[in-house]
């Protein structure tokens, strides 16, 4: 895996590339601050970024769609000294495929990492149920829409198809094993217990708006 690390902390930012380099992947660039953070993934084009969520002049949040802008397969994790439901909402929904705390060990952060790089969305199990609880004041059926990565909304696609799992295995080229994750995944995420209630929710409630537009 080709990373990119912005982290304002020097001690861990040193300590995050030995460790990423022992585990056999490959710091292509580091960065400052997001204007850095952005510069390096249009040259690099790595598979994952670890962007820290302040700067001393920065918001980090904000570059996340930037980053996705000129290196749309990069894979951005954000770091941050404090975790709150509005902080992980907000990364999410710009974009971030993981979160994870400043406090974490080295290892865990790299799993972040890795999770992100997998397809998987990289939050905390609790916090992410925090995040995707819904609140009195979200009257949307659909809002939840919003926290889907790319691979789940090709699961979705392929459950409104009817596919079973060996299907989707296939069309996706992921193991069965694989497929059925990410199937629970979404199903977690859109708050429904089965395939049938998700394309229910969808066919009930979704337009051709509703999908990204490369699936339109």
């Amino acid at each position: 895996m080709r990373l990119r690390v912005g982290d304002d902390h020097r001690l861990r930012h040193h300590a995050l590339t030995m460790a990423l380099n022992a585990r056999g992947h490959t710091v292509v660039a580091t960065a400052c601050d997001p204007d850095e953070a952005v510069e390096a993934a249009r040259q690099h084009k790595p598979d994952a970024c670890l962007l820290d969520v302040s700067f001393p002049h920065a918001n980090g949040l904000n570059a996340i769609g930037r980053i996705h802008e000129v290196s749309p397969d990069t894979k951005v994790v954000m770091l941050s000294g404090s975790i709150s439901r509005g902080l992980v909402a907000d990364a999410i929904a710009q974009g971030a495929q993981g979160f994870v705390g400043k406090e974490k060990p080295v290892g865990v952060i790299i799993e972040a990492l890795e999770m992100a790089y997998q397809g998987h969305l990289a939050v905390d199990l609790l916090m992410l149920q925090e995040v995707l609880r819904p609140h009195p004041e979200n009257d949307d059926p659909l809002w939840m829409l919003k926290f889907l990565t790319e691979r789940e909304w090709e699961v979705m696609r392929c459950i409104m198809d009817g596919m079973s799992t060996e299907q989707m295995a296939e069309q996706l080229c992921v193991q069965r094993s694989t497929a059925r994750t990410h199937v629970q995944n979404l199903l977690t995420k859109l708050g429904v217990h089965s395939r049938l209630q998700a394309a229910a929710l969808m066919t009930a409630h979704a337009s051709a708006e509703t999908w990204p537009v490369h699936m339109r």
